[in-house]
This record gives C-alpha cells, structure tokens and sequence, in this order.
C-alpha cells in the first residue's frame, strides 16, 4: 500500500513537471512576432556566390550577438553584395540577445530560401539581410505588432492623452542619445496616480541620424497608438525602430520588471502557470512525507 502511494505521488509529479516544462517551451517559442520573405527584389539561385554570401553573413551576425546588442555586415561584390544586420533591444543582456539572435539568423535562412530581402522580427531582436543597403534609410514597413487581450481598466483614467504625452517626451529624449553606450535606448517608468505604473521604450537602429530616428519613433507610435492605446501593453517592430508600453497596478508589491517575451507569454496564462507551480510544490511535499 506504501508503495503504491509513492508511484502515485511519483506520477502525478512527473506528470505536473511534463506540463510544466511543456508549456514553458511553448512560451519560449512564442517569441516570434513575425518573418518577411520580401520579394520585390526577387530570388537567388541555390549554390550561388550570393548564396554563399549570404550564409556567411548570418552566420558572422550570429556570432557577434555574444559582444554586442547592434552590428550590420557586408558581404560580396557587384550583384552578389549582401548587406545585414541585427538589433537587440537594450533590455535585454548580451545571452538573451545571442540566443535570439542565432534562433532568428536559422529561422530566416529556413523560412526565406532563396529570398535575396527578409527581416524577421523577436520581441528581443530583429534580424534582416538585402542585396540593397538599406541601413541609413528610414524605413517603417513591414512592421509588426502585439498587444494584450486585456483592457485599461476605467480607474486609470484619461490613459490614452497620458501614455501619447508621455511617450512623446521619452521619444525626445531618446534623440539625444545616439552616442550613448546602447544609441537611441530610453527606458522610462513613470507613476500616475499611485494607481499604476507606465513604462515606455523606445530605441532606434543606431546607424539613422537623430532626425530620421525622431521621425520613425513618431510614425511607429501613431501605429501602436492607432491600435492599442487602450490595452494593458503593446509594442510595434519596425525595420529602424521599436516602441512598446507596458502597465503595472502599484498597489501591488514591485516585482521584477519582466521582458517583453514573458510579457506576452505569461500576461494570458500566469494563474495557470502559478497553479502549476503550487501543485508541483504540493506533490513533492506529499511525496517526502510518503
């Protein structure tokens, strides 16, 4: 009888931490926001000196995400030139930054074959190659977004002038850094009301001037704005430049400021996931006690 108690704690356990570390694989993935296969610029022939090119180019991108959150690259002469690059967002540290930046530099070789343009967008980086160079240029299109399926609640008030005024003034600021140490980054959270917390980001590519990257922030806003200035976080991917928001109720304890990957995975399934972690917890309590 003993015995059978403890296979069945044993089970009931392992079967807890299979769902468990299922599901986590399953946020992991979700990630992705999103892959562009451009084809205005039409196709390469496989075995290819442009082929080739391109190959040594994502993978010299992936192995410089280890030492830095931005680097573009060029490969190639004449027709075969490819140019490239990857962007970080400065919120993350330089193993988050490598890790999505080798997934997407595999993904967009798997998901774009033979392409001669794609960008493939992670909430923790973007990843894009051309035969044209494109690294100066503003540009605004293709660009992605996500938002949470929850809604402002009433109490926060007039929340959509607050988050346009505030996330005007961080976009100004954010001008003046393109010599900093992660160009063009600001992060700021600002309390309102001792209700909730607003934390703005925005962050250009570090190759645009202060102009053209004031101008791609205001551009990206008016599209997140357009869409979601009435859910609880959003955050929109351009080719140059990222803004996202996110909200937290301060009558709550401070937690740790979680990236954005967990922001989307997690805002949708954290009573179940924490309901996972308690029955977890509870089996192995019941199992050292068998």
């Amino acid at each position: 009888m003993e015995t059978t108690k403890k296979l069945s704690a044993f089970f009931c356990l392992s079967s807890l931490l299979c769902i468990f570390f299922t599901m986590n694989q399953v946020i992991s993935k979700s990630d992705l926001m999103d892959t562009f296969c451009i084809g205005s610029s039409g196709n390469f022939t496989r075995n290819t000196t442009c082929n080739t090119n391109l190959n040594t180019l994502l993978s010299t991108l992936s192995n410089q995400s280890s030492l830095a959150n931005y680097y573009n690259l060029t490969t190639g002469l004449a027709s075969d030139t490819v140019h490239g690059m990857f962007l970080c967002t400065g919120d993350v540290n330089r193993t988050t930054c490598n890790a999505c930046v080798k997934t997407a530099t595999i993904e967009i070789a798997k998901n774009c074959t033979n392409h001669r343009e794609a960008i493939i967008y992670y909430f923790d980086c973007m990843v894009r190659y051309s035969d044209k160079f494109f690294l100066s240029t503003l540009e605004t299109k293709p660009s992605t977004f996500w938002s949470s399926t929850d809604s402002i609640p009433k109490s926060f008030g007039k929340f959509g002038q607050r988050l346009s005024d505030k996330m005007g003034e961080v976009i100004v600021r954010s001008s003046l850094l393109s010599s900093s140490f992660t160009p063009y980054y600001l992060m700021d959270t600002t309390r309102f009301d001792d209700k909730y917390d607003l934390e703005s980001i925005v962050q250009c590519s570090p190759y645009l001037d202060p102009r053209n990257c004031t101008t791609c922030l205001k551009l990206a806003l008016q599209e997140l704005t357009r869409c979601c200035s009435d859910q609880l976080w959003a955050f929109i991917f351009t080719p140059k430049c990222l803004v996202s928001f996110d909200t937290y109720n301060s009558s709550l304890p401070p937690l740790p400021p979680p990236n954005r990957s967990d922001s989307y995975s997690i805002r949708g399934s954290n009573k179940l996931l924490r309901g996972m972690v308690l029955d977890v917890a509870a089996s192995v309590f019941a199992l050292r006690r068998l």
